[in-house]
C-alpha cells in the first residue's frame, strides 16, 4: 500500500477485516472468516473501499475503525439492489 500513489485504492481480500460483515455467521467460525489486524493495516493508508468474500452468511456493508467502507461481496450475501452483484463507486 505504501507504493500506491493513486487518489483511489481498492483493497481486495478473501478474509474479512472487520466483524460487522461476518455478524450473521456462527460465532464458532469467526476466527476462520477474518482478522481485525487486516483493518489495522488498511487504516494506515488512504483506502477508498475494501471488498471481501468468504463469509457467505455475513452482512453486506461495514466500516473499519478508521472509516474505510468494507463490502462483503460473497455471492450468497444479499446486496442492496436485490441482485447477486453490486456496483461500488470509488
Amino acid at each position: 500500500m505504501r507504493a500506491v500513489k493513486n487518489e483511489r485504492a481498492l483493497v481486495v481480500l478473501h478474509y474479512a477485516p472487520i466483524q460487522d460483515t461476518i455478524e450473521d455467521e456462527p460465532l464458532e467460525i469467526y476466527p476462520f472468516l477474518g482478522c481485525s489486524r487486516l483493518a489495522e493495516t488498511i487504516d494506515r493508508f488512504k483506502v477508498s473501499a475494501v471488498v471481501h468474500g468468504h463469509a457467505h452468511r455475513g452482512r453486506y456493508e461495514g466500516r473499519t475503525p478508521g472509516g474505510a467502507p468494507v463490502y462483503n461481496v460473497a455471492f450468497a450475501v444479499a446486496k442492496p439492489t436485490g441482485r447477486p452483484y453490486a456496483l461500488i463507486e470509488i
